[in-house]
Order: C-alpha cells, then structure tokens, then sequence
C-alpha cells in the first residue's frame, strides 16, 4: 500500500502575527491545531541541541552561494502560495506514484528538500574531483543524467525481486554499481528483520510496496553505514535552480551544480527523505547511480574517502592520483567497498598490507578490515590473475549468503535464502545458489545446485567449466555445479 505525504506548507520568515492567528484558526477549524506549530518547533529544536553540542556540517566549512534571484523568487512563492516550476520529469514517477499533474510532482520535489543547502563551487569541486579524478573534465552522461535508473521487474513475478537493466551495452563500473545495490535489496528482502516488515510470503516475488520499501531501505544503508552509522546526506538535483556557474575550476554536468544537500544525524530522518524523493533515483535514463556515490562519498567525508583509498593529491595535474570512478568505465574496487561496507578501500585482502614501491617508499594499501555483510568472489580470465587480487576471507565469507560476482568486464550477484549455509559446515554438502547477472537479457531464475562432497568423474583439464562454476570453485574448492538444466550464460 503507497501512502503520499501532503508537503508541510513553508511558512515566510517575516509573516505578521495577524496572519499567523488566521493559520491557527483556519487549522483549529480542521481539526488540526497545533499539528504544525509542534512539528515545527521539534524541528527548530534539534537544530538549537545540534548548535549548542557543536555538531560540524560540512557546508558551514565554506560559504554559501547566494543566487542572484533568490529574493524575487521567495517573494514570487509569498504571493502565489507555491513554486512556479516548469521542466520534464520521467514518466516513471507517474507509475509509481499515481500521480497525474507534473507541476504538482515537481511541487513536492521542492517541498521534500525543505531545510537542504545549495550545493557550493568548493564542495562541487571536490566532489567531481574524488569521484572522477579531476575537475573541470570532459562530461560522459552516462555518468551523470543518462545513467541507468533503479527500476523493477515486474512484481510478483519471477526475477520481482531484480532490478532491470535497460541498458543493455552498459559501462562495466555502472553495471557493477546496480549489482553491488542489488546485494543490498536481496539482504532487505531475505533476512531483514526490522518491525516495518510486511509479510510476505515469497521475498523473491516481492509486491511493489516491497519492491519500493527495499529500494528505499538499501539507499539509505547504504548512506548512513558510509556516514558510520551516524551521520547521513543526501543529494538532491534541483529541478530548475543551478547553484554553481561555469569558472575555471568547475565544469557543468547537468547534475552536480543543481545539487541540493541535505544532513541528517538520525536514520529514521534520512530515510524518509530518501521515500519522499524515491522518483529522483527511479528515472530511467536518470542520475541515480551518482547521487548514490556522491550521499555516501560526503557521508564518509572526503578526506576519508582519500585515504581510504590511498590517494593523494598531485598538485602538477590538479587531480588524484586515484578516484572511485574512472572515465573509461573500468570496474572500480574502490566504489564497490564504498557501496558493499561503507569504506572505499581499493584492495580485497583483509586488513592492512604494508608494500614498498619502486621509489623503496613504504606504502599502506588498505584492505577490508572487518567481516563484510555482503561479499565479493571474482574471476578475472586465468587462476594467475584472479589469485593476484588477493580476494581475503573477510569477502569470501561474509554474514550474509550474498555474493556480489565479478567476472573480468561482466557482473551479477550469487545468494542463498539460507542464512544457515555460512553458519554451518553441514549446510555447505549440497545447497541451492541463485544467480542474476546485469549482463545478460535473463527471463527466468537461475537456480544452481552446489554439491561439495562429489567425487570428481573426470579431470579438470578435460572438464571446460563455465566461468561461473570457476568463481563457485574460488569459495568452495572442488565443488560440482548443476545449472539445472539451463544452458550456462557465464
């Protein structure tokens, strides 16, 4: 069942007290008084306790940017009662929430970032430059507005549980980045035990209520674990307003100069704004995928970001030596960890391995440094290649049955609905895996049966394996795969 939210109407800072006493009437009338005057002072409230404890937000670093027109547009709001916005928004945002009139989709756009900053020149610099590398840079939209959008297959179905690729020749890192969030939804969806749940009795043919509590559940995870389970933000664009203009050290993209920030320091805060503003991640082509990287990235902080990374700045080129995405569309370990566990560290072993470079400088190469909740197996071409990436136990063998697969230029995920098979080693003679992939067209489910315990008929050397039974043999050595009768796709 979708409940739609009424906007909370935006009071003018100056208004007089007559017309603050018509308001109070008008509500009492209703048979609301004092709903809004409360919500308001709680909301004034913890903004105060936030002051008086000192709680530093990263947009008090650097100065806001004021638009030229701020003032005629407030007063425009004072006189006509709301925004008048014009524009296009996906037809997408109309199937999922039924709503038919586009000025009053774009109305609640603006009212659900009430209390957001506008995103400054510094802060948008910084982001593009952590993201990407450098900034300004030549723009690919595939990365910005024409990205893939986080949409569904159909629900109730087979594969309701799947988000649908639509771009079928899609970037590898883009392709990676909907799975690693996939993982994240299959979680939700398996063994999420949180008291929202609905019941329901398939999670691998979830509602559409299901589908868009899950999606919105996993966003905002994602966001607040990047955040340390603290302290979330959240990346809005505006519809119309551009905040930061073309200069020497910014290029526009169509999406980061429109950005509106939002900070929350508790989780129920986050999340409801992520619901109220679920159409912006769901337009497809959209800028989804990196309003996702950009939440968590100022979550995390960007100086952390860096340095989990192991980059530094190389002040010749105005760039990092490393970013979390590059320009040629690799797969990048550094964004998927960001979305797996929170941290962007750029290696797969566990914990810290220290190295010397060619310069006999000793250099830290951060791995993972906890037991992830989702994992990570890999194949990259032949054993010599994928042994050199080292993959440690930490993402072999995560707390969750869930596997995000990675297979050279080509990604999906494996997962169980036991939570037993990491639990227990009897679990692990003969068990079901369900396998997705991004980069196939697949219509129907992939269910593989793993048997540990069978003798092997005939020698690898004369056995031509799929590439999928390969990275099953990288977690449990020796395994036989059955695909069931499917002709295997990877």
């Amino acid at each position: 069942m979708n409940i739609e939210l009424e906007p909370l109407p935006i009071f003018p800072g100056n208004a007089n007290e007559n017309a603050r006493g018509e308001r109070k009437e008008s509500r009492t009338e209703n048979g609301m008084a004092g709903l809004l005057p409360v919500l308001s002072g709680r909301r004034c409230d913890r903004r105060e306790s936030r002051a008086e404890k000192g709680v530093s937000h990263i947009l008090e670093k650097v100065p806001p940017v004021v638009s030229v027109n701020r003032g005629e547009r407030k007063e425009s709001r004072i006189e006509n009662g709301a925004p008048n916005i014009t524009g296009s928004v996906s037809p997408l945002h109309s199937r999922v929430f039924g709503m038919r009139e586009r000025a009053s989709r774009q109305l609640q756009n603006m009212a659900s970032v009430n209390g957001s900053k506008p995103i400054t020149e510094p802060i948008a610099v910084a982001l593009r430059r952590i993201v990407f590398g450098q900034c300004p840079a030549p723009i690919k939209a595939e990365y910005f507005s024409r990205g893939p959008g986080l949409v569904f297959r159909e629900a109730e179905r087979d594969l309701g549980y799947a988000l649908m690729v639509s771009h079928a020749a899609g970037l590898p890192i883009t392709n990676s980045l909907m799975m690693a969030l996939q993982t994240h939804i299959l979680r939700i969806l398996l063994f999420d035990v949180r008291p929202s749940r609905v019941y329901q009795p398939d999670p691998l043919k979830p509602s559409f209520s299901m589908q868009q509590e899950a999606l919105c559940t996993a966003i905002t995870d994602i966001i607040w674990t990047a955040g340390g389970c603290q302290y979330g933000v959240l990346c809005l664009p505006h519809p119309v307003h551009t905040h930061v203009e073309e200069s020497d050290h910014f290029n526009a993209d169509g999406v980061t100069e429109k950005l509106n920030i939002l900070e929350c320091h508790n989780r129920e805060e986050l999340q409801y704004f992520v619901r109220r503003n679920l159409f912006l991640f769901q337009q497809d082509p959209g800028p989804a995928l990196l309003l996702l990287i950009y939440s968590a990235v100022l979550a995390r902080g960007i100086d952390r970001i860096a340095e989990d990374m192991g980059t530094r700045w190389i002040t010749g080129t105005n760039s990092f030596l490393t970013s979390l995405i590059n320009y040629s569309g690799d797969i990048s370990f550094s964004a998927l960890n960001l979305i797996l566990s929170g941290r962007a560290a750029s290696y797969l072993h566990n914990g810290t391995h220290i190295q010397e470079d060619k310069d006999k400088t000793m250099i830290a190469q951060h791995g993972i440094h906890a037991r992830s909740p989702i994992g990570l197996l890999l194949w990259m071409r032949t054993e010599e290649k994928t042994a050199a990436y080292k993959l440690g136990s930490r993402l072999k063998t995560p707390v969750y049955p869930i596997w995000l697969i990675i297979a050279s230029e080509q990604s999906g995920v494996l997962f169980s609905d036991d939570r037993d098979l990491l639990r227990d080693y009897r679990s692990e003679i003969r068990f079901e895996l369900h396998y997705y992939t991004s980069s196939h067209n697949q219509l129907i489910p992939a269910v593989l049966v793993v048997r540990t315990k069978l003798a092997l008929e005939v020698s690898e050397e004369d056995l031509a394996l799929p590439t999928l039974d390969k990275i099953i043999r990288t977690k449990w050595s020796g395994a036989r795969v059955s695909w069931n009768g499917l002709t295997p796709f990877l």
